[in-house]
């Protein structure tokens, strides 16, 4: 009767410490770190950005020369369509990039 009783006791302490373990994951899942590859991470406008921000993607330092040599881009697909990326980089990359278009000022009359 002891040993069924003691038994149960275990049964229910292991039941209670696996709940609280899966709920301390959930919460450390909740604030773990951001991967660098998310879509949360920098963004790199190719129409604006200084070479060493293309470079710190991890693009060669003469192929971000050529990206801000051959600007302004009116998206970043141009990467490939001009080469100066492969589709399998800008596969990697193009969540990390954006060709933002300069805003067009409003003329006032007829100047």
């Amino acid at each position: 009767m002891i040993r069924r009783i003691l038994v149960g006791v275990f049964v229910i302490a292991l039941v209670c410490t696996a709940s609280l373990g899966a709920v301390q994951i959930k919460e450390m899942k909740k604030t773990s770190p951001t991967p660098l590859n998310s879509r949360n991470a920098m963004t790199v406008d190719i129409n604006n950005a200084l070479q060493a921000d293309i470079e710190a993607l991890g693009i060669d330092k003469a192929v971000a020369k050529k990206i801000v040599d051959g600007r302004p881009y009116r998206n970043k697909r141009e990467l490939v369509t001009k080469q100066l990326l492969t589709s399998e980089q800008y596969n990697k990359l193009k969540d990390q990039l954006v060709a933002r278009q300069p805003r067009k000022s409003k003329s006032k009359g007829g100047e």
